[in-house]
């Protein structure tokens, strides 16, 4: 090999080092790559190919590369090809005490391999050679203690990298992540903004979007802001991708709905969607589901049953939307908003020519390709319809129907015999933010003796009650006066109502299937209205089922409403029985008829495209 072939292989790697340090890995490699052809045999070529590829993750690959740094064959070895790597780069750094690229890169081997007391040795050696590391390696740091559910160990070394490098995107994600695990949501959105900042990216974007609505400070302008700019951003330059439809616009023949979701599994929104895709009028419909989650369960067999057509399509957006255009849908549903996840750009492509945005998440989606927002009277707030994309799309007596999953009957309260009143929630703890717990403080303390249940997957775990535990304590609510408890099946998740006697609805974010569940039970529930539809929620309820007088609209008066009935609960033996017969008369639980409703809706929505055509 002559000197010159050596020296331009040497420029290369020098400049494949410069690219990854700048954070383009793409060109990195290319330019390493070019390094190897050009002097194939030169050491630091593929060990710095191979350190690209170890980081990445592509240990195969990697191994290849540290196997011909150091003159091997690939080594047959029964070890993993990550644990190989970590082999192979230990003996390549022993020869290079001062490779600081090597020793990060043997951090990031054991990381993966969750041999993080070594991982942390050698990414201390890694920030110790090269001080301009250390912005990647506290966000290693962050992601470790991450992964030990080190909470706020996690938090402090990812803000560390960020102080030293503002727009590190992993270090962002990391403290999202842990900042939504001690409850800390506006610690959590403002990581996410950052993180969308500094590397724009639509699914993460969407995670904004779909944070914001937990956010005491979000208004429906704020929000509707946010989701033109996701739009611009993302959706707006697909637009160029939409072709004209070839669906027979015929206003009256039978059309193909099509529905999409990453929950059709066992999730509240299945709960809501398979009595429609039961009760679908078949003559005029054919039925498609489209799942875009690969997690599947019994509950994902039996929707399979309940609709013509059910399609697994998880994959890139761009498969999902030919799909739909080839099986000729008419009118797409979109059933989980902006936590639908990588599919979710297949609406921005408009492969039906109808498309229409129902339950999920409770906001605007931002696309004008969606056509059609479905609300009720309440939700969205009326007076806030000019700030969806979407036309917003009253139906006229429930924005959904409710099946309950079991007929547990009702329980007496349990005040009767205990004698003082436990509240409860139900709810993701997601949604009990530090304004919440504050509310809920203050009626514990002007009911002396009264206590509060809190019940959800992984309530019943330390890790599960820490910051609620500390938010009480720092309103003065001792832990003797809170219970927690965890996930449980149906059955016995509706029997443990009878441990509540009234329950109390999280803000903004209100309780969904969850408040039917509540209701169905005979407990009653108080909720706080506002302006953000996924703040209306259990105003339609309780408004729909004729229980109005128990929407608050201030805080104040979400107070004196759980006060009212917690003198009222004791006196009135047959309260929860007529909760129940209210829920049960409502239109929530008239299946047929919600469902004739939502088919009449489809209609219109297909008649005015059909106009649009002829």
């Amino acid at each position: 090999m002559s000197t010159s072939t050596q020296t331009v292989a040497h420029k290369l790697v020098d400049e494949g080092s410069r690219f990854r340090d700048s954070g383009d890995w793409t060109s990195a490699e290319e330019t390493y790559r070019r390094a190897t052809q050009a002097d194939p045999r030169n050491p630091h070529a593929w060990a710095e190919l191979g350190c690209l590829m170890s980081d990445s993750r592509r240990f195969a690959e990697a191994v290849d590369c540290f196997s011909k740094a150091l003159g091997k064959s690939r080594l047959k070895t029964p070890l993993q090809d990550a644990q190989t790597t970590v082999q192979l780069l230990l003996e390549l750094a022993s020869a290079r005490q001062d490779w600081a690229r090597g020793q990060f890169s043997l951090g990031t081997a054991y990381e993966h391999l969750e041999d993080f007391a070594s991982a942390r040795k050698h990414l201390a050696q890694a920030l110790q050679l090269d001080s301009s590391r250390e912005a990647a390696v506290e966000a290693l740091f962050a992601r470790m203690y991450c992964l030990e559910e080190k909470w706020l160990e996690g938090i402090a070394a990812a803000e560390r990298a960020i102080a030293a490098k503002p727009t590190y995107f992993l270090a962002h994600v990391v403290r999202r992540k842990c900042c939504l695990a001690i409850g800390d949501w506006i610690g959590s959105a403002q990581s996410t903004r950052h993180a969308v900042e500094s590397m724009p990216h639509a699914q993460f974007h969407s995670n904004l979007l779909f944070e914001m609505n937990y956010l005491p400070d979000t208004t429906p302008e704020t929000l509707y802001a946010e989701a033109c700019r996701w739009n611009s951003w993302y959706a707006a330059p697909l637009a160029g991708g939409i072709r004209p439809h070839a669906n027979t616009a015929d206003p009256e023949r039978r059309l193909k709905i099509g529905y999409v979701s990453n929950d059709m599994r066992a999730h509240p929104i299945a709960k809501l969607f398979i009595p429609v895709a039961e009760r679908h009028d078949r003559r005029q419909f054919d039925i498609f589901a489209y799942s875009v989650n690969s997690a599947t369960d019994f509950v994902t067999d039996y929707i399979k049953g309940r609709v013509d057509v059910f399609v697994p399509a998880e994959g890139p957006h761009t498969e999902l939307a030919e799909r739909v255009r080839a099986d000729s849908i008419d009118i797409l549903i979109d059933l989980a908003g902006h936590t639908t996840g990588p599919s979710y750009l297949a609406f921005a492509l408009k492969p039906a020519p109808v498309q229409v945005a129902w339950m999920g998440v409770l906001s605007t989606t931002g696309m004008p390709a969606i056509d059609y927002f479905l609300g009720d009277a309440g939700m969205p707030c009326p007076g806030t319809e000019h700030l969806f994309t979407e036309s917003v799309y009253r139906l006229p007596r429930s924005v959904c129907c409710y099946r309950p999953t079991d007929s547990v009957p009702v329980a007496p309260p349990p005040c009767i015999e205990r004698g003082d009143i436990t509240f409860g929630s139900v709810n993701n703890p997601n949604k009990i933010g530090r304004d919440v717990v504050k509310l809920w403080s203050a009626i514990l303390h002007l009911l002396p003796g009264s206590r509060l249940l809190l019940k959800w997957h992984g309530m019943e775990s330390a890790g599960g009650q820490f910051h609620l535990e500390e938010w009480f304590a720092e309103d003065g609510i001792p832990k003797g006066r809170l219970q927690f408890a965890g996930a449980s099946n149906t059955t016995e998740y509706l029997k443990e109502f009878r441990e509540i006697d009234i329950a109390l609805d999280p803000f903004p974010y209100n309780g969904g299937t969850t408040t039917f569940d509540t209701l169905w039970m005979g407990v009653p529930i108080v909720t706080l209205s506002g302006r953000l539809p996924v703040q209306s929620i259990g105003a339609s309820v309780l408004t729909t089922i004729g229980l109005p007088g128990l929407v608050a609209q201030t805080p104040e008066q979400y107070l004196k409403i759980a006060l009212n009935l917690a003198a009222i609960v004791p006196k009135r033996p047959t309260l929860r029985q007529e909760i129940r017969q209210s829920l049960a008369s409502s239109p929530f639980m008239d299946e047929a008829g919600f469902v004739r409703d939502l088919e009449e809706a489809y209609r219109k929505m297909w008649r005015t495209w059909c106009a649009t055509k002829n």
